[in-house]
């Protein structure tokens, strides 16, 4: 294993660890709680906090691509963009006539999982 990857694995771990503790901890201090919203609104974003670690972890293993893997990466990510914005953008007129809101915490899943897909058939393309 290279050293890029294991370094990768490592930060993404103790980031994880790190967001999985946040969270917990949030909810269980929600819990109940009748805090003023100015008080909830910087704990509910405590969890975010490890994500700064996981976007930097990410950063850093993207340096150790070569040419190939940033292009499979970049456009994969152009067609998630491509969809789930578009996609959001067209649901929006939908909200407009009637359909429930969308919540807007699904929308990074919903890249992330649009980009695994575009990911496995663009990375098909260059085999």
């Amino acid at each position: 294993m290279t050293t890029a990857v294991s370094k990768y694995k490592r930060d993404m771990t103790v980031a994880m660890v790190l967001y999985a503790g946040a969270i917990f901890g949030v909810n269980l201090g929600f819990a109940d709680s009748d805090l003023p919203l100015a008080v909830m609104i910087p704990i509910s974003l405590i969890p975010m906090l490890p994500i700064v670690l996981v976007l930097r972890a990410v950063l850093v293993f993207s340096r150790s691509w070569d040419e190939l893997q940033k292009r499979i990466v970049g456009e994969s990510l152009a067609i998630a963009f491509l969809i789930v914005g578009g996609g959001t953008f067209a649901y929006g007129f939908m909200e407009g006539v009637g359909l429930p809101a969308l919540p807007t915490i699904w929308i990074f899943p919903a890249m992330m999982l649009t980009y695994g897909i575009a990911s496995a058939f663009v990375s098909g393309r260059y085999k």
